[in-house]
């Protein structure tokens, strides 16, 4: 894996794990697990330093956070060298893994699971082609080259990693996508996906609602079990969660948003007593709606 022999990341190397075996033996264990996307872990990098508790008690519901390869690679893309990535992401990571897995997979790992379960490379692939069809709906240029792939060839698997990357843009995105439905497929979840990209990863998510086809590869009977593994864990899910897992008083809860780095111009989709929104929080409105326990946030 390309990534782990950045120099840049050496400082948060003692954090992370990167290897099969051991995510395996996670998965088998824990079953749910956090996925991870670039924008998020800069927004909770400052959190580590400025709001810890966030980082502390706001991932109760998995022992596993899994940071695809792509992810890491973009975060040390936007710094100059080792020294600048210590400053911006050693806390977090110190933080994150004190009670956590973090683990970096690439889609080769991803690959190994399926052919673990599955028993055979050619019939792993076809399971990780088929997905990654269903993952890309929203971009048919993309789609076409994946059908294009012959499954017999030995760069098969390289090939589908450049057709996901095509011209980089949302790349991170796609490969999280790709990622959850494979790891689904496998029996593993809930899968948390943490972020707050509408367009990369909650755009594809409508195309899987009713997708019959989807379903049947992922071996999930119906979309409403589907929507039950396939969760979203925006900031403002994050804090939700937090509120209620350290049963926070009201204060405490306006304290933890006015420290904290959400961005309340954001569109979010929630309800309030059912009634469905899409609209911009602010921190008070969003204090009052979690205490009074009457806001659901789905991304």
């Amino acid at each position: 894996m390309k990534v782990i022999e950045n120099p840049k990341i050496r400082p948060i190397k003692p954090f992370i794990q990167f290897h099969l075996d051991s995510l395996k033996k996670s998965l088998y264990a824990n079953q749910a697990l956090y996925i991870m996307d670039n924008m998020m872990l800069s927004k909770l990098r400052k959190d580590a330093v400025c709001n810890p508790f966030i980082i502390q008690k706001g991932f109760q519901l998995s022992k596993i956070i899994l940071i695809p390869d792509i992810i890491l690679e973009e975060a040390s893309k936007n710094l100059p060298d080792e020294k600048a990535f210590e400053k911006y992401y050693y806390e977090l990571f110190r933080i994150l893994s004190t009670e956590h897995e973090i683990y970096v997979a690439d889609l080769q790992i991803i690959f190994e699971l399926l052919r673990d379960m599955i028993g055979t490379k050619e019939a792993a692939f076809n399971i990780l082609k088929n997905i990654s069809l269903e993952a890309v709906r929203t971009n048919q240029t993309i789609r076409d080259s994946i059908k294009e792939i012959d499954s017999h060839s030995e760069a098969a698997l390289e090939t589908l990693i450049g057709c996901i990357i095509a011209n980089g843009k949302n790349a991170g995105e796609r490969f999280i996508t790709i990622f959850s439905l494979a790891l689904l497929s496998l029996y593993f979840g809930p899968v948390y996906i943490v972020s707050e990209d509408e367009k990369g990863i909650y755009g594809p998510f409508r195309t899987f609602l009713n997708n019959e086809r989807l379903m049947e590869l992922i071996n999930i009977d119906n979309t409403f079990d589907f929507i039950q593994l396939y969760q979203f864990m925006s900031y403002e899910s994050l804090i939700l969660s937090l509120f209620h897992q350290a049963d926070l008083s009201k204060e405490d809860l306006i304290d933890l948003i006015e420290k904290s780095n959400r961005n309340q111009s954001r569109n979010i989709l929630y309800s309030l007593n059912g009634t469905s929104f899409h609209t911009p929080i602010s921190n008070q409105n969003l204090v009052e709606w979690i205490s009074q326990q009457i806001i659901k946030i789905q991304f």
